[in-house]
């Protein structure tokens, strides 16, 4: 269940912010980003150079409920992008330098519009991504031609793989989650996602359920190929390693912890 059906305080954005710009919630304190940065080198503060990639959020609906999802997102979170803001997100893609154009969510393909905003946008001279959490593959048979979809698209697919043990995925995502992820990759890479010398890309990300940072890149990258290929037969092209986010339902846990 979301925190929002559960009229959860971390529910509110304004409460989220109240706590990270250290206005004491509860007795917790948390850095202050600009602060932090200029504390590490970066006096003048961050400043842009130039915008290659479009990134866009198409909706918080979503088939599971991941504990340190960022955006509360869950199956009874109804909130969806419309077709009509989707043109207006295609229009300013068409009329600006944008290389790369990012679709995540919720699960993004749970949007009744999601095809239709993938076709509009192979029509343009960009590099689609589609954040996909895999189960959504083999949640029910309308999903299960997706990899066909991804690769007609030439999409890049990059999918949230918690870890490469059952216990520890299934603790962060839920039961099964493990199982269904690994049909999913199968179905990816029967049509050439991730397989070796092949153009499609399926990159894995990899994040920390807990507070903690994730490890070396490159090593993990290597250990979850090792152990995906032995136990599964399973091919990726690359792994990501990212942190959480301090807000939503992981802040919750930072503060319950």
């Amino acid at each position: 269940m979301s925190l929002k059906s559960e009229n959860h305080i971390f529910s509110d954005t304004a409460v989220q912010l109240e706590v990270l710009h250290q206005n004491p919630h509860n007795g917790y304190n948390f850095p202050v980003f600009g602060k932090k940065i200029k504390t590490d080198g970066f006096e003048k503060g961050l400043k842009p150079t130039r915008i290659d990639t479009f990134q866009v959020n198409i909706g918080k609906m979503c088939n599971q409920t991941c504990s340190h999802c960022h955006v509360d997102a869950g199956p009874d979170r109804k909130e969806i992008m419309t077709r009509e803001t989707m043109q207006q997100c295609i229009d300013i893609i068409r009329e600006n330098d944008f290389k790369i154009v990012d679709i995540t969510g919720g699960a993004p393909e749970m949007n009744p519009n999601f095809r239709w905003f993938v076709e509009q946008l192979s029509d343009l001279d960009v590099h689609i991504i589609v954040r996909c959490n895999l189960t959504i593959i083999v949640a029910n048979p309308s999903y299960h031609d997706l990899p066909e979809f991804y690769k007609k698209h030439n999409i890049e697919v990059v999918a949230s793989l918690p870890h490469f043990s059952e216990r520890r995925t299934d603790a962060q995502r839920g039961d099964g989650v493990f199982a269904r992820s690994i049909r999913a990759l199968k179905m990816l890479n029967e049509v050439g996602y991730g397989m070796e010398d092949s153009p499609l890309q399926l990159n894995l990300v990899y994040n920390p359920s807990g507070a903690f940072l994730p490890g070396s890149q490159e090593s993990l990258e290597a250990e979850f190929k090792r152990r995906l290929k032995n136990a599964h037969e399973i091919s990726f092209s690359n792994l990501f390693a990212i942190t959480n986010l301090p807000i939503s339902r992981f802040l919750d846990y930072l503060v319950a912890s």
